[in-house]
This record gives structure tokens, C-alpha cells and sequence, in this order.
């Protein structure tokens, strides 16, 4: 599915309250936010430290059952604000010489601002000027306890505008407005701009008092109508935007608040939202919110979990959740013995995906929506209860009787399941078994109701509440993802890059109904004298060590015969003027221009320098990732990342006396150390101007493979950490993973964010359509509707009729309480998530 950008200018409704997230773009970075303070205490991010929460005129934000606002010109409530008695004059600062060996003098106050000249030497103010940094504020008064230092709660008598919002401090005092707080009245547009604008009012989140926020009616924050002269409304220079200090933008009779184009979130949108049936069990510290439509089952006869059990005859699946003990430390090696249990059960069943790294709203490591063929086995009810009674180790009893469709030859079993790292000795699991038509099916309910209770967003703690939540959105522009794929290149990849040949066409057609801005390239594993390459930063250079023929990237010799790939070091391939295309031919032509020629194997580290080449963004060039586009990566080889191979002494496939084929089963594999030699590049991928998931196609470490020469532990290790997932390149189709891959993207796209985590069944989408003047109750449907992505937490959209540019979204559901993460810089945020700090918020 499935993505559209969205200019961010929403409102979020909380229970009764209403909050404005500021600034129009999706990807402003918050500087703070209320972290660790004590009740009745804010951040205070000039200062740093927490202190009083400072009552500035209507700082609270309006109550969204009654749409008030502080009294303006332009209309509202009351506004109690009396300007204060004080004349703040900049020119009106006394000047004076002062003899050098009386500068810091302690028992002189040379300026006569009220601090003695040793305490303006220690504050770092002049003991010649009473206003030093000419705001029309003594220095004495901005240190209004006279200690000498710049406290929470004082504005800085250094800096003439404290908070940066364009006001200085002695207007700030004028207008009521709060001099350490660029945003007053937290609606989004900070005070400067209000003022500026010559009707906004600082001190209220809603100046006309129509029931719109601010931040919401004056999209980018700027205090002005668009671009119209003399906020003179014309749709032509609006911009999408409505007038804050006008309750009928347009004049046309029809006030703002009921107009289509400036549709928000209003408290009765969350009044009749679906309630999910929850499957609770407190011994086991567990609730999964489930549709009301299934049948479910507390289990009993475990031998040491809890468990319930649930069948959805309408859509043909079975699943499961349970608690259930571990001795394992990570959601990854949790999961490894899940498929060992399985294969256990069932051989033959291979991981068609390993599953997403995520943390989870209440902050646990989990896996969540892995994949596992299943082999040997066609009921889909007895398929789940043997795999619970597999993984507790006692024969489950429950009074679901249900039957549903049994598998086939040509449409086998599916198992969906996600884990979840609880504390000491605990994992807790959630999965459903599908038959493969069924769950593959976009026209189908089947598919995404099973990555809803598998995705990570629907299970909680037992004692975890709901409360409701709204956000809303402007349709702005189509989501932008570049993809780099890194080609191994070897002779014994020729089949599996014919596949991928193969499925460009279908790759791109998912991505064109998605509708995502995407664009395609492709480079090699290849490392060949990177220190004197001059198009790679000297950074990334360091990361790959020495070059001469045996270091890491050694300068390749010539020899009589063999043909090099000129495809090296990250270098994208350029046949036909490819580079980063929309055109599938050139992305086959250069698919098969790397197979026909030799090339290394650096198919993950190679990544960094693919992306270092094509740093700084740029809007339209070829050979640069664009600005506000999401980067995928995507790793397709049969065998080791060289440069891992090199660090971890590993022999190449059928050398030595240890067969390297899948470095997990040796006796002295340390997992650790792979990590560590991986991890510079993971932190290379996760950087906040990078954000690039690593997929792979790979033979996937800890399952049997015959077509495969090495299991690349090093690459799987960096794909867990990016957040993406593998798909196994000993399966004869790889149709579906890359199919999968192509969906995921729509995810990591989208600018359709929510706050909070949801219980997927609780959400509803409302569109405003600008076009038709008409709200339409939109369709869940990924074939043809909107769909949500549990992984990144954003809705998304799909299918031939997604809503257009000026199009109002409305998403109103019911959240987790506690799962609004708080932040006050990006690395507060699951990276792996694509989550950024906005407005002090993981989003």
C-alpha cells in the first residue's frame, strides 16, 4: 500500500482537550520537551532545567467542547491581559566609561542597572551599560534575583530576544507573552510571527475563537494569508491556508470551522469509534486488542504459560497470544527458537520473513510480523494449537471449534507471528496460520488484520487503558522513497538476478499503487582502492580501513580475460543514463549489466558508500538521494559481506577445515563480535540526515539451504538493526519478498503520522475532498483504500483513487495511555522505526 506526504499542521484531541503540533512540515525537529519535570513544573529548553509552569494567557490550549479563544479584533472570549506600567525604552540605557581596575569592582555599580560591576563580570554583562544587550530591559531587572546568573525563569540580559521567537524581551513583557517560550500559547506559530501579523494574538491558541488552532488555520507559521496581499483572501495566493483572524476565510457565508478544506479533528469524531475486543490475562501481563468479530478462548491445560486462543471465520485464519518463559536476553534469538520449535514440528518450513526489529509503545525489544512457510501441514486450527502446545510444552484445551479452509499443494499454510521481549525469563507471542491466498490477497480483510495483532501496535501490559485520539492532516505531496539495490554480482547468483529481472515490472506497479514518488538504482558489492577514490568522503574512507591487495578494499590487479565491474565503491550504475531512474528498463538493463561482469561482495558495508556519493540531497538530480525522500537499501547475495568476512577470520564456502556456510552453527560463533563489527555501519545508516532500513534477500542464518554458498550473519545483523527484514534466497519464487519489500516502503514513506500508539481496530479515516466539498468515511482496503503500517505507526493510502493535493485527512482512534514517547532530540526515538522528535513527541 500506499502512502501520500501531508503538511502537518494537526490538531490532536486527547479525551476533552485539544493540542496544536506545530509547523507545517512532517520533519521539523523538536529542540525539548517535558522531560523528567515534577508535577506543576515545564522544561524550560533555554535553560535546560525544569521550573514552574508559567500561566501566560491562554498557554493551556482552548477546550474543544467549546472552540473559545482570548478576545481580539477579530473576535472571541475574554482577554484579561493588561499590559504592565513600565516604559521599555532600548535608547533610554545608561552609558559610561569605566576605568579598567574598576570593571569587576564589587562595591561599585558604575551603569546603575542594580548589579555591581563584579557581579555583570561574573554574569558576562557590562558594567557600562544597564542594558547590555539592548532589548529596553535593565540588566538588573532581567536578573531579577540579582545572583549573577542566568536562572530558569529570567530572561538573559546577554541576548536581546531569550527564546529566538523574534520578539525581544522587553516586547515579550509588553505583549504578555512569555519570554522563554517561543510558543506562548503552544499553538504552533510562535509569538513573533503572531504579533507580526498584526491581528493574530499571541496569547491564545485560537484567535477568531472558531474552533480552529492557529498552527492549523496558518499552515506554515508564518502569521501570514498565504501569500495574499493584506490577508485579502484569493484561493489562487491562500496556499491551502485559512485566516486565523477570520471565522469565514472566504466570505462566502459558510463559517471556517464547517467548511470541507479546513476539516480538523472535533470532539465527536472520537465518540463512536469502535471498541476492540481485548483478550486480557494478568497472570500472564498481557491484553491484545482483537475485532469484536472474532471467536476467542482463554486456554488452559499449559504446562507454564497463558494463553488465549481466537479463529475469524469470515476472513479463514487461526491464531493465538500468549506469555510464555525464555531464557533468552533478545526478541532475535526469541524468535530463532520459535522457527527451531517449528521446524521441529514441521520440517521442511523455511522464514519467507524474519520480521521487523521495533520497540514497542511500553519500551520492550520486539520482532514483530516474521513469516514462516509451513510444511507437512494443511488445518489451520490444528496447525495453531500444535504450535502453542509446541512452544509451552503441554497439549492446549480451549472450546473453539471452528472449522476453516484447509490448505493445498499450491496454497500452503502460513504462520504470522510477532515476539516480544518482556523482563527476566519472558517472552510474550502473538500469531495467526492463513493460507497463503488468503493473506496475500489485497482485495482482502485477511491480510491486514493479521499484521494488526501481529505488527507490535495491538498488545499491551494487562493493566495498560485506552483513551481517545485524534490527528489531522492537509494532503500536500506524494511521499518519496529512493531505492539502491546492491547486486552480487558472482556467477552463482545468475538465477536469482534473473528473478529479480523478472519482477521489476511487478515491483514497480505495487510502488505506482502505493503511490509513492519512487525512483530505482542500482551498484555492486565492489571495493576497489576507496582511499584514493575522490568522489567518497574521507569519514566513510576511514570506515574501510587500509587498501593494498590484502586490506579491506584492496586496489583490484588486472587479469587477461576477466572483466571488473566499473560499478565499485558505491558508485551507482550509470548504463543508459540510469543512475536513480522511474524507468524499469534501465533498472533491468543495469541489473543485468552487473551480472555480466565480475564483482566483489562488500553487499551491505558497500551501502554507506553508495549513499555517501549521493549526499548532499538534492531536488532532482540523478546521482543525489532527494530531499524528504525515505532510503531504502536492499542487499540480494548468496554469500558473506566481504568486509565482515575479512573482520570475522571467516573462510570462504568449502575452504578449510571449519565450512563456512552458516557461521551461526560453529561452537565458537560470538554474536556480539559481529555486531561490533557491523555496528559503524549501522550507526552510518540511522543517522537522522540518512534514515536508511537495509533490506535483504539472503540465505537466512539458522535455516537449511541448498542453493546458497554462506549465510551472511553480518548482513542480517545490520538488516535487524536498520528495521527491515529478510526474505530467503533459497526459496524458488522471491516474488513475494520482494513484493513484501516493495510494501514496507509505502510504510517508511508515508508523512501520515500518528500519535500514540493505536488499537488498530479502533481507526477510523475521514477525508475531506476538496474537489466534491464532500467528508467521506474512507474504506480500509489495500487494494483500494487506506491501510496502517503497526511498524512505522502511519496510515497510509493506496489504490487508484487516493486522496488528492488540498485534501483534508481525519484519523480519529483510541490509543495506549502510555504510548506517547517524550523526547527532546531524534536519538530519544526508536531509529529503526524511522521515529523523529516533533514538538517533543516520537513521531
Amino acid at each position: 500500500m500506499r502512502a501520500l506526504v501531508y503538511c502537518r499542521s494537526f490538531l490532536v484531541l486527547a479525551a476533552a482537550s485539544v493540542l496544536t503540533l506545530s509547523a507545517c512540515s512532517d520533519d521539523t525537529d523538536s529542540g525539548g520537551g517535558a522531560l523528567d519535570c515534577g508535577p506543576g513544573e515545564v522544561f524550560n529548553q533555554i535553560s535546560g532545567q525544569c521550573e514552574p509552569e508559567r500561566s501566560v494567557g491562554n498557554n493551556g490550549g482552548s477546550d474543544a467542547t467549546d472552540g473559545g479563544g482570548s478576545d481580539t479584533d477579530a473576535g472571541g472570549g475574554e482577554d484579561a491581559f493588561v499590559p504592565p506600567d513600565a516604559n521599555y525604552d532600548p535608547d533610554a540605557q545608561t552609558s559610561v566609561d569605566v576605568d579598567a581596575n574598576q570593571a569587576c569592582a564589587n562595591d561599585l555599580d558604575s551603569d546603575g542597572d542594580g548589579l555591581t560591576n563584579g557581579c555583570e563580570c561574573r554574569l558576562g554583562t557590562s558594567p557600562g551599560h544597564s542594558d547590555t544587550d539592548r532589548d529596553g530591559v535593565p540588566d538588573g531587572e532581567e536578573d531579577e534575583n540579582k545572583n549573577c546568573r542566568f536562572d530558569p525563569g529570567e530572561s538573559d540580559p546577554r541576548t536581546a530576544d531569550t527564546d529566538g521567537d523574534g520578539l525581544d524581551d522587553a516586547q515579550e513583557r509588553l505583549n504578555g507573552t512569555d519570554f522563554l517560550n517561543p510558543d506562548s500559547d503552544g499553538d504552533g506559530v510562535n509569538d513573533g510571527p503572531e504579533v507580526d501579523s498584526g491581528c493574530m494574538n499571541p496569547r491564545t491558541d485560537d484567535t477568531d475563537g472558531d474552533g480552529i488552532p492557529d498552527a492549523v488555520e496558518d499552515g506554515n507559521a508564518d502569521g501570514q494569508l498565504g501569500t495574499c496581499p493584506n490577508r485579502q483572501y484569493d484561493p489562487t495566493c491562500a496556499q491551502g491556508e485559512s485566516d486565523p483572524c477570520s471565522t469565514d476565510t472566504d466570505g462566502d457565508g459558510t463559517p471556517d470551522n464547517d467548511e470541507v478544506q479546513y476539516l480538523e479533528c472535533r470532539p465527536e469524531d472520537t465518540q463512536n469509534l469502535s471498541q476492540p475486543q481485548m483478550l486480557s490475562n494478568s497472570t500472564g501481563n498481557y491484553q491484545l486488542a482483537v475485532p469484536t468479530a472474532l471467536s476467542t478462548s482463554q486456554v488452559s491445560g499449559l504446562s507454564s504459560g497463558q494463553a488465549h486462543v481466537f479463529n475469524d471465520t469470515t476472513n479463514n485464519f487461526a491464531g493465538f497470544v500468549a506469555s510464555l518463559p525464555t531464557n533468552r536476553s533478545s526478541a532475535e534469538t526469541v524468535r530463532d527458537d520459535v522457527f527451531s520449535d517449528i521446524t521441529g514440528l514441521y520440517g521442511g518450513s523455511t522464514q519467507r520473513a524474519t520480521g521487523r526489529r521495533i520497540t514497542t509503545h511500553d519500551g520492550y525489544n520486539a520482532v514483530v510480523s516474521a513469516v514462516i512457510d509451513l510444511s507437512g501441514v494443511q488445518s489451520p486450527t490444528s496447525a495453531r494449537d500444535a504450535i502453542l502446545g509446541r512452544l509451552d510444552g503441554a497439549t492446549p484445551s480451549h472450546s473453539l471449534s471452528d472449522t476453516l479452509p484447509n490448505a493445498s499443494s499450491g496454497n500452503p499454510l502460513l504462520f504470522v507471528y510477532q515476539v516480544i521481549k518482556r523482563g527476566s525469563g519472558n517472552y510474550i507471542i502473538s500469531g495467526a496460520v492463513v493460507r497463503e491466498s488468503e493473506y496475500t490477497d489485497d482485495a482482502a480483510a485477511t491480510g491486514y488484520l493479521i499484521d494488526d495483532i501481529t505488527g507490535g501496535a495491538a498488545i499491551a501490559e494487562a493493566n495498560e487503558t485506552l483513551t481517545e485520539q485524534c490527528v489531522s492532516y492537509r494532503v500536500d505531496t506524494t511521499p518519496k522513497v529512493d531505492f539502491i539495490w546492491i547486486i552480487d554480482g558472482s556467477g552463482s547468483m545468475n538465477e536469482e538476478i534473473a528473478q529479480v529481472r523478472q519482477f521489476a515490472d511487478d515491483f514497480v506497479q505495487i510502488l505506482q499503487q502505493s503511490n509513492l514518488d519512487w525512483r530505482l538504482a542500482v551498484t555492486t558489492g565492489t571495493c576497489d582502492g576507496i582511499s584514493s577514490d575522490p568522489a567518497v568522503s574521507q569519514g566513510v574512507k576511514d570506515m574501510f580501513g587500509g587498501g593494498g591487495f590484502t586490506g579491506s578494499c584492496p586496489s583490484l590487479p588486472s587479469f587477461p580475460g576477466i572483466s571488473f565491474t566499473p560499478y565499485k565503491n558505491g558508485k551507482l550504475c550509470d548504463h543508459n543514463g540510469a543512475n536513480f531512474t522511474r524507468d524499469p528498463q534501465k533498472f533491468k538493463d543495469c541489473v543485468q549489466k552487473v551480472a555480466d561482469q565480475e564483482s566483489g561482495e562488500m553487499t551491505m558495508t558497500m551501502g554507506v558508500a553508495a549513499i555517501d556519493r549521493a549526499m548532499p540531497r538534492a531536488a532532482n538530480d540523478p546521482l543525489k538521494l532527494r530531499q524528504d525522500a525515505a532510503v531504502v537499501i536492499i542487499s540480494v547475495t548468496d554469500e558473506f559481506d566481504d568486509y565482515v568476512q575479512a573482520k570475522m577470520n571467516w573462510t570462504d564456502a568449502g575452504g578449510g577445515s571449519n565450512p563456512p556456510q552458516d557461521p551461526t552453527t560453529y561452537s565458537n560463533y560470538d554474536q556480539s563480535a559481529v555486531d561490533a563489527v557491523v555496528q559503524p555501519f549501522v550507526d552510518y545508516y540511522l543517522r537522522t540526515d540518512v534514515a536508511a532500513t537495509l533490506f535483504g534477500i539472503y540465505w537466512i542464518p539458522g535455516e537449511s539451504c541448498a542453493t546458497a554458498a554462506e549465510a551472511p550473519a553480518g548482513i542480517h545483523s545490520a538488516v535487524n538493526a536498520t528495521g527491515g527484514t529478510a526474505g530467503s534466497i533459497c526459496q524458488s519464487d522471491l516474488g513475494t519478498t520482494l513484493a513484501d519489500i516493495a510494501n514496507a516502503s509505502a510504510g517508511i514513506a508515508s508523512g501520515l503520522r500518528l500519535r500514540g500508539t493505536p488499537a488498530p481496530p479502533s481507526i477510523d479515516v475521514n477525508v475531506g475532498q476538496v474537489s466534491s466539498g464532500t467528508i467521506v468515511d474512507w474504506t480500509r482496503s489495500r487494494a483500494d483504500g487506506w491501510d496502517y503500517d503497526s511498524i512505522v505507526n502511519r496510515v497510509i493510502f493506496g489504490g487508484p483513487n487516493p486522496p488528492q493535493t488540498g485534501d483534508r485527512v481525519v484519523i480519529p482512534y483510541l490509543r495506549w495511555d502510555g504510548s506517547i514517547r517524550q523526547c527532546s532530540t531524534d536519538a530519544d526515538c526508536p531509529q529503526e522505526q524511522k521515529l523523529r522528535c516533533i514538538d517533543g513527541v516520537c513521531l
